[in-house]
């Protein structure tokens, strides 16, 4: 059946578009198909260069404002290292290491940033920064030196401060002991006053017993009186003798107890009222004089005690100077430093005002003025951190003021830039993908409107051999070289046919009518196959070739619709995403049908060559049988059922190519026309791999085998079992003709197995054909053999 050739693209209109484009783009379908994925990636570089650019400012801007906030961090801990120095006294040079390393950090960070230019005004704020911190360090050291000499001020105002306390509290306990020994003094001078008192009180009763015993003798009841009397007595004598003895006056007690022994036997009372006269009188003068001792040492007492709780009082007051002072040198508080000097005074006139050990009240006096002169010192000290504070201060908020500035200044810049970069990269895209998508347009129909001529070319000509070569033969690219090769293959068939006609004269009438048109059968067979080989082709490349022409028509209303919303400020990030990823895919797209159109006309290329010219070349046969089933592939996607090829490396020929070609796809066509029942997929195999000084191919099917009859009949010319269906029985013969005459091989049915690819052998028809690595020479080679008997189906 003849196959017309679509109406759009079909004659005089269809030459004008592929010459025009042909002229305007004179270069080959690769060249053209890498220009289409070059323009974009050329862009791409493009963008990416001035991006590059751009992006390293903006990287250096963003690097500086992440160096200028680590530069705030480190002002900010030297500040804390700072004030941590000033309230410990244990761990100030350990601070002080801090503050010095983080400012030095600092420093250094401000250095390297001066080393990389930011602008005359960043730079300048760079430089005042460093010159601030300069100034900072200098009066942190100042400071320390200040610590330090009021730290040993305070060192020497505590020691002495402790003295002082020390000598307050000797001079209390001194007291404490004095009022101990007045204590044991009036207690002592209080027994001896008791002792005198029971010898007054017992004299006197005595001398009342006496008495009153002298006067009882002349009344009427003397007898009763004088009992009376002398029992009276007797029990005054026994307690002035115990007076007596508790007073140690033992003599004096016995004494009396005679006078008293005496009186009881009648001796007159006379020397014993004179012995308590003098008794009472002496005992009455100690009485009086011991008084006025207890009275005085009670006095002094008092006054003792009055001493030793302000010796305490003066104690107490001078552990609360030591308080405030540490207070208000914790707080470098000048002013209470102040009124603490005051209060010294008034501490040292209480001092000197207390009857206490003169030598410790000089001491006292001495260390409290040494005290206060220590404490006048620290106050200026105090007075002079306190400014050096104050202008660090200043200096801090100024540096921290412009490290701030500085640091939303390079955020600025860096955040400018990245808006710089976004807006390129969204214009550049733009630009891309509407160059992208009008050259991959235009190269698309500079490449299917001469494939589609050179395809109803093709057919025509398979179908009137008289219409002459094809056209676009001056072309320079894969079509010119497609038109050449299949006008050589007509002018080659034309000459075989001259030379058939020749032969036919020189023949017997018959024999020649019939060579005739066994040769004409043949001819059309090797046509059809190369006609149906390029419309499979042209078919196949007209479908990824129509896929990158809708992806570019898609594209570039996606641009243009992108245009419109860029253009209105419609553009959101996630639509903008969205772009980017439909453009990327869809070049990828359009780059991976371009890719497979040029693999499949490289592919058809080399075959129609090799089977047009029928030349003799070197080949890897691995690379080779791939390209062929390659061009065969519109041929197996019909036929619909699978193939498997398994070919041994590195096998190199010496042979051609087209004949090896012809072999193949005759036997692949005769697989699929013959072996399967309708509506069944079957596997077709080539097995290759190396034999000996030659190559051996096995070509198999699981299809229904040839039946035992038919197998010796296979290669015979004209035989088939498909007549019914157009089967012409030529194509087993051609290649039994190929295989032996032209590649000086041999091809067998029903060989061994095939055990060097593992595989489990096929179920259906299989033939074997031994091939040299080198064919022979076609003018030296022996006449072809005729079919050995073999199966056929």
């Amino acid at each position: 059946m003849r196959h017309e050739p679509p109406t759009a693209l079909s004659g005089p209109a269809q030459a004008g578009i592929g010459a025009r484009a042909h002229r305007i783009l004179p270069i080959r379908i690769r060249h053209s198909i890498l220009l289409v994925g070059a323009i974009p990636i050329l862009i791409a570089t493009a963008l990416a260069i001035a991006s590059f650019g751009l992006l390293q400012s903006a990287d250096t801007a963003h690097e500086g404002a992440l160096k200028v906030a680590t530069i705030y961090r480190q002002i900010v801990s030297a500040m804390s290292a700072r004030d941590a120095y000033l309230a410990s006294n244990s761990a100030r040079a350990r601070y002080f290491a801090a503050f010095d390393a983080s400012l030095s950090s600092a420093e250094d960070g401000l250095r390297s940033l001066q080393e990389r230019s930011f602008g005359a005004d960043n730079d300048g704020a760079i430089a005042s920064i460093r010159e601030n911190a300069g100034r900072y360090l200098g009066a942190m050291r100042d400071l320390a030196r200040m610590t330090a000499r009021n730290d040993m001020l305070f060192a020497e105002m505590d020691e002495r401060l402790n003295s002082l306390i020390g000598l307050t509290d000797e001079a209390r306990k001194r007291q404490h002991q004095s009022n101990a020994d007045v204590v044991s003094t009036l207690t002592e001078r209080d027994a001896q006053l008791r002792s005198a008192q029971g010898i007054v009180d017992t004299a006197f009763a005595a001398r009342i017993a006496i008495t009153d015993q002298e006067r009882g003798g002349g009344r009427d009841d003397a007898r009763a009186s004088r009992s009376f009397s002398s029992a009276r007595l007797a029990h005054a004598t026994d307690d002035l003798g115990a007076a007596l003895q508790i007073s140690g006056a033992d003599a004096e007690a016995r004494n009396f107890r005679t006078l008293a022994a005496g009186l009881l036997a009648g001796e007159p009372a006379d020397k014993a009222l004179d012995w308590l006269d003098r008794l009472l009188k002496v005992k009455s003068s100690e009485q009086r004089s011991l008084h006025d001792q207890v009275a005085e040492l009670l006095t002094y007492t008092v006054q003792a005690h009055e001493t030793e709780q302000a010796t305490q009082n003066i104690a107490i007051a001078t552990l609360k100077l030591r308080e405030r002072t540490l207070a208000a040198f914790s707080g470098r508080d000048a002013a209470a430093v102040a009124d603490i000097i005051g209060e010294s005074i008034r501490l040292g006139d209480t001092i000197a005002s207390q009857p206490i050990s003169p030598l410790i009240q000089t001491e006292m006096l001495d260390a409290l003025d040494i005290w206060r002169d220590g404490l006048g010192r620290i106050e200026t000290g105090l007075s002079d951190q306190n400014a050096i504070l104050g202008g660090m201060g200043d200096v801090a908020s100024i540096m921290l003021l412009e490290v701030a500035s500085l640091n939303t200044q390079l955020s600025a810049n860096a955040e400018a830039i990245g808006a710089t970069v976004r807006q390129i990269l969204v214009v550049g895209a733009i630009i891309g993908l509407v160059l992208g998508a009008a050259t991959a347009l235009f190269v698309a129909r500079s490449i299917l409107t001469p494939l589609k001529r050179l395809e109803n070319g093709m057919l025509d000509r398979a179908a009137r051999r008289a219409s002459g070569p094809l056209p676009d033969e001056d072309r320079r690219d894969e079509i010119g070289s497609m038109a050449r090769a299949t006008n050589h293959f007509l002018r080659e068939l034309g000459k075989r046919e001259g030379a058939l006609r020749g032969a036919k004269e020189r023949t017997e009438e018959a024999l020649l009518q019939l060579k005739q048109t066994q040769s004409e059968l043949i001819q059309a067979e090797k046509l059809a196959s190369l006609g149906q080989l390029v419309a499979g082709v042209a078919h196949e490349i007209n479908t990824p070739l129509g896929v990158a022409l809708t992806t570019a028509t898609v594209m570039s209303e996606e641009v243009r619709a992108f245009e419109a919303d860029a253009r209105e400020g419609r553009v959101t990030r996630a639509a903008f995403d969205g772009f980017v990823e439909r453009a990327g895919e869809g070049a990828r797209l359009i780059f991976a049908n371009l890719e497979r159109s040029a693999n499949l006309v490289q592919s058809f290329k080399q075959v129609a060559v090799d089977q047009a010219s029928g030349e003799r070349r070197r080949f890897e046969l691995q690379a080779f049988t791939e390209e062929l089933f390659t061009s065969l592939g519109p041929l197996i996607k019909r036929a619909g059922h699978a193939t498997e090829i398994h070919c041994e490396a590195d096998i190199e020929m010496d042979s051609y190519p087209g004949a090896l070609a012809q072999v193949l796809t005759n036997l692949l066509s005769n697989a699929f026309a013959h072996a399967f029942p309708p509506d069944v997929q079957g596997i077709v195999r080539l097995e290759i791999a190396r034999r000996g000084r030659g190559v051996r191919l096995i070509f198999s099917d699981d299809g229904r085998g040839i039946v035992l009859e038919n197998r010796r009949r296979v290669f015979d010319p004209f035989f088939t079992t498909g007549r019914g269906t157009g089967s012409t029985g030529l194509g087993l013969h051609i290649v039994f003709n190929l295989v032996t005459a032209t590649l000086g091989g041999t091809i067998v049915m029903g060989a061994p197995d095939s055990v060097r690819f593992g595989r489990d052998p096929l179920p259906g028809a299989r033939f074997t054909i031994d091939l040299p690595l080198r064919a022979p020479i076609q003018g030296a080679a022996e006449a072809a053999p005729q079919p050995v008997p073999g199966p056929r189906r």
